[in-house]
This record gives structure tokens, sequence and C-alpha cells, in this order.
């Protein structure tokens, strides 16, 4: 190889490495800016990339429905940017998907869903492209400066119904602390809501018990027993023999039946064993058991236990077994309505509760993305997933506060947080 040639080869190799350098130097040149969505562009059109998962993944189908609130949320700008939808490739690592974001021309990237793709980009040292992940990472990764996390934590959402229901606990005259019930179904997820659950009342001293779903537990009419109340118990006639007086022996029998039916009502009023209890469930499994608890015991979950529309008559039985739940959801939910939604995104509503929760999450990721391609590090807004902020310098997680919402008479009302702490009226 001549000498012409070896100049011309490491010129070539210079400027190749060179090229995902001039994209990260732009993404952070981004002026800050208080007002507006849209960033400074010279000629061509703004690109967002939306980092999909790899077609076969089982997260495509969660994404999809993110995707359709993104480009529905653009289509509503007066000055629509262009969404690349950006599938990663078998075998590809984070760091290659984001320069193929950069090389397609995007100024910001959406995603990804996964959380082990998250905590990989969480681990670059740089990124090429300001970045709206879906996901958090896991505790004790610290994300590079261009990356914003954001994400429909249910462990977030726990922590927050937590601190309401700690708040609205009795505390007794003498300041006894009273007992706490976490019932949870035995799948992963359901399990770290509730070890969340749990972490808050630790942390707050007060008494819980734990109890996992089974069959067996589900064939019981009544999740406790009167058996150790603290109010004494009525004392019960003897029964004439049934054969040689039965008539006498149904009027006792009806008398002492009565008595206990009393009492039951008594313990349940007055000293039910437990007054507060966490659903870790869904909302079809929450209607099965929030009945078989005490009758004062105040019901509290996530998201997870919203049946949802309940002009429906699919949901409707669902929400009255539901009576007095308070839980959190994104407002877009709690406060959903066909007509709005219409005139809103213009397109026709998402037929299940989950993929409007989805859509809700991809409206909330593109206006945050359209801020945070332009390096804002203070974010406070009121999304359709909740009041959304961020602050840069003190973590690279979007901070999310979900609508408290109130299930009564087979309706779902959307209250402030402080109602929700709030006494229930004894029926």
């Amino acid at each position: 190889m001549n000498t012409r040639s070896i100049i011309r080869f490491l010129c070539l190799a210079i400027v190749a490495s060179f090229s995902s350098l001039s994209s990260a130097q732009q993404a952070v040149s981004f002026a800050v800016s208080d007002t507006g969505f849209t960033p400074p562009s010279v000629g061509t059109k703004t690109k967002i990339a939306v980092l999909m998962p790899q077609a076969d993944s089982p997260l495509t189908v969660f994404a999809n429905s993110i995707v359709n609130g993104i480009q529905a949320e653009n289509s509503q700008q007066s000055s629509p940017y262009e969404i690349i939808l950006l599938p990663r490739k078998a075998g590809q690592s984070a760091l290659s998907h984001l320069q193929d974001a950069t090389l397609m021309g995007a100024v910001v990237a959406i995603g990804p869903v996964g959380r082990d793709d998250v905590n990989e980009i969480s681990q670059l040292p740089f990124l090429p492209l300001p970045v709206v992940s879906l996901n958090l990472p896991q505790n004790g990764v610290t994300s590079p400066e261009l990356m914003m996390n954001y994400s429909l934590s249910q462990e977030e959402e726990a922590k927050q119904i937590a601190a309401v229901a700690i708040k609205a606990l009795p505390i007794g005259t003498d300041g006894k602390v009273p007992n706490v019930a976490i019932f949870e179904s035995d799948a992963p997820l359901e399990h770290r809501i509730a070890d969340t659950f749990a972490r808050e009342l630790q942390r707050a001293l007060i008494p819980y018990t734990r109890q996992t779903l089974t069959e067996e537990l589900m064939a019981q009419p009544k999740f406790y027993s009167i058996e150790n109340s603290s109010i004494p118990k009525p004392q019960l006639e003897e029964l004439p023999d049934a054969t040689e007086d039965p008539y006498g022996y149904q009027r006792v029998k009806l008398r002492n039946e009565r008595l206990m039916s009393q009492y039951r009502a008594k313990v349940e009023f007055e000293d039910p064993p437990y007054q507060a209890a966490f659903l870790v469930m869904d909302s079809r499994t929450a209607a099965l058991v929030k009945p078989r608890l005490p009758r004062t015991t105040r019901v509290w979950g996530t998201s997870m236990i919203n049946p949802g529309n309940s002009e429906q008559s699919a949901t409707a039985s669902l929400a009255y077994d539901l009576q007095n739940a308070g839980f959190v959801d994104s407002p877009l939910i709690v406060r959903y309505n066909d007509a709005d939604f219409k005139a809103s995104f213009g397109v026709n509503p998402p037929a299940s509760l989950l993929e409007r929760r989805l859509f809700a999450f991809g409206v909330d990721a593109y206006r945050l993305a359209c801020v945070w391609m332009k390096w804002q590090p203070t974010i406070h807004m009121d999304g359709t997933t909740g009041t959304l902020s961020f602050t840069q310098g003190q973590t690279a997680n979007v901070q999310r506060i979900a609508q408290p919402a109130f299930i009564s008479n087979g309706k779902i009302e959307t209250v402030t947080e402080e109602q929700l702490t709030q006494p229930l009226q004894r029926p």
C-alpha cells in the first residue's frame, strides 16, 4: 500500500470515529426553553425515534399501544414531527440501537420498554442523543446525563396509595396502632408490589400480616375469625332436645343465631382484626376478596384493582363489589369519556383498559420527549397519566403522582388525597 492510500485510510477512520460524537454534541446543544414544545430546526423536519423491541418480542404488543398514543398526540400538533419506529435487531446492542436513531436524524429517542434494555442503556458512559426510557432501571443503576426514565410503575403507585392509607388509619385513644393486612395473588409482579406495601408499613411502624391467595383461602366465606376478638361473646341458651321439644329447639336456636349475628356485626364494626387491607391482584379477583373482609375494613390498591368503565355491564358488578375501595390511576382512565377522548386525540378509543392506559403512557412520553429534546433540566406538567415532575440535577427518574380515586355506589369518583383519608360513613 502506497503512502497516499495509507493517509486516505487514516482520514476515513478519523471521520468515522467522530460521526457519533457530532450527534452527541448536537443532542446537548439544544437551547433550554420554558415555553412551547417545538425545538429549533433548520430546513429538515424534526424526527423522534421510538426504540421498539425485537419484532418477535412479547413486549411488541404493549409497545404498539404506546406508539398509538405517541402518534395520536403528534398528529394533534400544528407542526407534527416525523415519528420513526426502530425495532431492535437480533443481537443488536443498546448503543448500536441508539446510534441507528441518530443516523436516521432523530433528535430524541423514546424507549425502550423492557427493564433489561433500560438497564443496558443506563450502564453506557454516554448517549448519542437524549432518551426518554419507558421503564425504571434496577436499584443502584445510575443513568447517563442525557437519559430520562419514565414509567407507569406499580411499585411507585403502591408507595403513593400506602401513604394515603397510613394517614387514614384510625389511631386509638390509647395510641395503639391498628393492624393491616396485605392480600396478594401468587405472581412475581404482585409479590413485588406487596413487598413495596410491606416496606412502607415497616417504615411507618405499622403492624401487618401478609397472605397469598390460594384455592383453600378463596374457598372460605370470610378471611377473618371472630374467635380472637376482645369483645365478650354473648351467653347462649342451651338447646332443648330436638326430638322431645322440636318447637322449643327451633325458638332457642333462632334466638342464639340472632345473638351471634349481632355479635359478629359488633365485632366487624368495633373490633375488626385489621382496619385496612391492601389488595394486590387484578380487579376481578379483588371483587371476590373484598366481600370476604370485615365490613369496616378500608380497602386500598394500585391501578390493578380499577374495574374500569362502570357503564359497561361487564364491569358494573365489579364496581359494586369494590364499594369504598381507594386506589390511584391515570387521570385519562378515571375520568374517561368516549366523546372527550375522540375530541382530544382524533382517533377511536382503545378497546381495553390496559390499551387505554398504555395509550396515555405514550401521550405523556411524547410530551416529555418534546421538552427533553431541548435539554430542559426541570419539567413539571399535568399529563394524562398524572402529575409529572423531573429535576435532572437530582434524579434521572420522572416522578409521577397518579390521580386518587374512590369507588362509591358502583361509580368511580376522582378525589384528592386528603378526601381519600376521611373516615367512611358506616352502612
